[in-house]
């Protein structure tokens, strides 16, 4: 009996301290849960404050938050304390206190400010695009807000595109349909991607019954990791062998036809302006091309600055590679992608280095290019000159190539010591590369086929040893090495690479049966087929026939073995891109047919209006510069169409002066390009394009004159008549703001070369035209002091003294130079009678 109160004490003491435990642990969970719907950090917490006309928004947040997230977003009430607030017009936000100036339409800002997150934009659409950019691109996998407090993200909306059209359809249209199998999330990333490109909301099936598509699936049957993307009809299809391969294709879908840039990586953004897109109604990959790997040669001979030698400050700077911005590269691979190449092959030259004065900024964008075309589903070569790192306008004297007492210039320290400077620095794109090309002939300075296999080896380990699957390949577009050298050094897995031949075809069965029994790949390197180099006779060309010819005359030597790879010359860059998209298009299909090709890119480029007048332009600079086939387009040839008496004059000049009327009127309208991506505006390629005409229209002016002068010598008229008519026709074609190279103006090098003819047949004056030889003499002198920079000694010339005597006529050279002597630039050594630059020493402290 004594203990029962104790016992009642202590029933007592444990109730009080358990119901305390329990109200401690309620006050704790509450407290705890109080605190997380207070987490101002957690997007779940917010409730959405909205407006009669806000209303759409805020269900399309709700809807994005549950199928993204699998949030339960819920809307404002007088219990909340966290809140979404959206406003869709400026003068809301105006309310809010965040005024909107200088954002478009388009664009929204979304501002993180005490307990409320703020939705802003001047239009519903721009409320929309910040509601997925919210969910997206702020919100995490948990629903984390990645936005801190205080913290803003604004939109302008600059590069929100008016719309995206595929055919005459706007994406805002489509219907997205996802394979049931599919996870939604690749739906809803595809949505994301249209909607902040162009404002769209693509809608369900259901919702729009009728509607075209884009559809995603899963395909077994493509390779491993491999995407498709076809259009028929407009209705597109985004194929991936799996999962993560058709994620990436919905990206490739975003950087090829929404105007994003590296989608889908922390580097994304939306490019360009507002200007509207336009889709391909017709997309169609390549099933069975004739050339697997396809590729354009991005040569970066500066447009400006020829072969290093000298600046033309006429020369237009929009087309110069260099100095295009991340989105003008962006959208240059894009427009090579367009033309049907699989990759970009491009030139890491000391040549380019020298024109901006480092190789850190041409491999800076060398490197930018590289990610572009990976971005895109491309490839990436780097193609090198093995054995030439000084000249050009470069200037290393520690360089050298000699032998001196060696068998072999590789046994020789000081040249091993060149080789791994400059192979060292090639090396560092390594990692972004997936295949790289040596070039040792032209220009090269290495003689010696055992030489080249060891540098080439050296060259070989600097990349594999980073990218082990790196494509290691040389250039042998002039076959002159024993190629079994390089087997021996290298083995056989690499890559030699022949050129398209022109001349002698029949050079491809002994190369290819060399490949094919020594085990190599082979690949083809092809040079001067889609235009003229531009580094001696600059000019736009148009070439769809001579490069069918050069691919179907390829072709007939496949029994033998058949190249996996292909590149294509492009050196005029922009100017180029009708011939590229001839050639891309051939590299598919070598029996397309020319004059359908000249039809489909007129209609990519200007639209279906202007089609049949630009594609009449294109025919007529094929017509004027190259004929249709190499022995009227090579300008040694002796048909060489600028030469020769099948030249249509009088046909070239109507059909020139109507192209300049054509090509003013689209200027004018300020079209806009239609699926063609262009890194410039539409009117400033056509602007690039006039000139063009112009030198073709005032040449054909000229071959009229010429015919006349002609007949006036048939008719035996006077010797001061027939001269007065060659005085009358010999103002030389302008080189207006084109691209010029070392060899000057191609149609007023024809007519020097006419015009002498003409004179020494008749024994007439050839006229002079003082401006003329100014700018001849200029080069000359610009090509001594070339030669001349960073050297401590004087550098001598001999005749010939410019270009072997193939820019101008030996006559014309030598009385060029030495009128330079006379007015005392150039000195003559009195010993060998040698010139040489009489300020020599200004140079003397040249260097890079």
């Amino acid at each position: 009996m004594t203990h029962r109160p104790l016992k009642k004490k202590r029933f007592l003491l444990g109730s009080i301290l358990l119901l305390v435990a329990v109200l401690l642990t309620a006050f704790l969970f509450l407290l705890w849960y109080r605190r997380q719907i207070n987490n101002i950090e957690l997007l779940q917490n917010y409730r959405i404050s909205y407006t009669d006309s806000t209303t759409e928004s805020a269900e399309l947040l709700k809807q994005l938050g549950n199928d993204r997230l699998q949030l339960n977003m819920r809307h404002a009430s007088e219990s909340s304390h966290l809140f979404l607030r959206l406003a869709g017009s400026c003068a809301d936000a105006e309310e809010l206190g965040f005024p909107l100036q200088g954002i478009n339409n388009t664009g929204f800002r979304i501002i993180h400010h005490g307990n409320t997150v703020y939705l802003l934009s001047p239009s519903s659409e721009g409320l929309q695009r910040a509601c997925y950019y919210l969910v997206f691109r702020l919100t995490d996998e948990n629903g984390k807000l990645l936005l801190a407090l205080d913290e803003n993200y604004t939109d302008i909306g600059f590069s929100v595109k008016e719309d995206i059209l595929i055919g005459n359809n706007s994406l805002n249209n489509y219907s997205l349909i996802c394979d049931e199998a599919l996870p939604s999330s690749l739906n809803q990333d595809l949505a994301y991607y249209i909607n902040q490109a162009c404002g769209a909301l693509p809608g369900s099936p259901e919702e729009h019954s009728s509607a075209p598509s884009i559809q995603l699936l899963k395909d077994e049957s493509l390779p491993a990791g491999s995407c498709r993307i076809t259009c028929t009809d407009g209705n597109i299809s985004i194929a991936g062998a799996d999962e993560k391969s058709l994620s990436q294709g919905i990206c490739q879908f975003a950087n090829t036809y929404l105007g994003w840039m590296y989608a889908g990586t922390d580097r994304e953004v939306l490019s360009g302006d507002s200007s509207p897109l336009h889709i391909p109604s017709e997309i169609r990959p390549a099933d069975s091309p004739w050339i697997e790997e396809r590729e354009a040669i991005v040569t970066l001979w500066q447009v400006n600055y020829s072969r290093g030698v000298f600046f033309n400050n006429a020369t237009s700077q929009k087309n110069n590679i260099l100095l295009f911005t991340d989105k003008q590269l962006y959208d240059y691979v894009r427009m090579l992608k367009y033309c049907g190449f699989t990759g970009i092959q491009v030139t890491d030259i000391c040549s380019a280095w020298a024109g901006v004065g480092s190789y850190e900024y041409v491999q800076e964008r060398l490197r930018f290019l590289a990610d572009a075309a990976h971005s895109l589903g491309m490839n990436f070569t780097l193609w090198v000159w093995g054995s030439e790192f000084t000249g050009y306008g470069w200037v290393d004297n520690s360089v050298t190539y000699s032998f001196e007492n060696y068998s072999y210039a590789h046994q020789n320290p000081d040249v091993v010591a060149t080789f791994e400077k400059y192979y060292s620095i090639y090396a560092e794109l390594a990692d972004c590369c997936d295949r790289v090309i040596a070039h040792y002939y032209d220009p090269g300075n290495l003689h010696i086929s055992e030489d080249i296999a060891y540098f080439a080896d050296m060259l070989s380990q600097k990349f594999l040893s980073v990218n082990p699957d790196i494509d290691f390949g040389i250039s042998c577009w002039v076959d002159a090495f024993d190629k079994s050298a390089f087997v021996r050094q290298l083995g056989n897995q690499i890559t030699l690479y022949e050129s398209g031949h022109h001349d002698n075809p029949d050079e491809y069965t002994p190369f290819r049966n060399f490949c094919k029994n020594s085990g190599c790949r082979l690949g083809v390197w092809s040079w001067n087929n889609c235009e003229m180099e531009i580094d001696q006779l600059a000019q736009m060309n148009y070439n769809p026939h001579i490069i069918q010819s050069t691919y179907q005359t390829a072709m007939q030597y496949d029994n033998i073995m058949k190249p996996e790879y292909w590149s294509e010359m492009d050196c005029n860059h922009i100017l180029n891109v009708f011939s590229l998209y001839c050639a891309g298009q051939m590299l598919i299909d070598p029996s397309r047919d020319p004059e359908e090709l000249t039809h489909e890119i007129a209609v990519a480029a200007v639209g279906t209006e202007y089609a049949d007048a630009f594609a009449d332009i294109l025919e007529l600079i094929e017509d004027a510069r190259s004929g249709e086939s190499w022995d009227t387009y090579w300008w040694s040839s002796e048909n060489y169409i600028l030469k020769s008496d099948a030249y249509p004059a009088e046909e070239i000049l109507a059909k020139s002066e109507q192209a300049l009327s054509v090509l003013q009127e689209m200027i004018d309208a300020d079209l806009e390009a239609n699926t063609l991506p262009l890194p410039l505006k539409l009117r400033e390629v056509l602007q690039l394009i006039q000139p063009h005409i112009r030198q073709i229209r005032d040449f054909a002016r000229f071959r009229i004159g010429l015919h006349e002068a002609e007949d006036m010598v048939a008719e035996g008229l006077s010797k001061d008549a027939v001269q007065a008519q060659i005085d009358s026709i010999s103002t030389p074609v302008s080189e207006y703001n084109t691209v010029i190279g070392l060899w000057g103006q191609v149609e007023a090098r024809a007519q020097q070369e006419l015009l002498l003819a003409f004179c020494r047949k008749n024994d007439l004056e050839m006229p002079v035209d003082a401006t003329f030889d100014y700018e001849r003499k200029f080069r000359i002198y610009s090509q001594f002091v070339t030669d001349q920079k960073g050297k401590k000694e004087i550098v001598y010339h001999y005749a010939p003294y410019y270009q072997y005597n193939v820019a101008y006529d030996p006559e014309v050279t030598n009385r060029l130079a030495m009128e330079l002597v006379e007015e005392g630039l150039f000195s003559v050594d009195e010993a060998t009678g040698a010139l040489y630059l009489t300020d020599w020493e200004h140079y003397s402290y040249s260097f890079n």
